[in-house]
């Protein structure tokens, strides 16, 4: 399974986010605007990782609704 973890801030304090794939190494990063990365947080909303569900909790990430 392809998940999503927390990863660094650009210096404009964008936060990206880092999929990780099945074998373990990440190989896109992105912001929280990017599609793919809202459908994984719909799709997966009552079992997110936990630094990805304290980013919500603080308010710092929102789970758009889908178009």
């Amino acid at each position: 399974m392809k998940i999503y973890k927390v990863d660094y801030k650009l210096e404009n304090g964008t936060q990206m986010y880092a999929k990780v794939d099945t074998d373990d190494k990440i190989r896109l990063h992105a912001t929280d605007e990017y599609p793919p990365f809202q459908a994984w947080l719909r799709a997966n909303k009552d079992s997110l990782p936990d630094d990805i569900q304290a980013k919500i909790d603080a308010g710092e990430l929102t789970i758009a609704d889908a178009d």
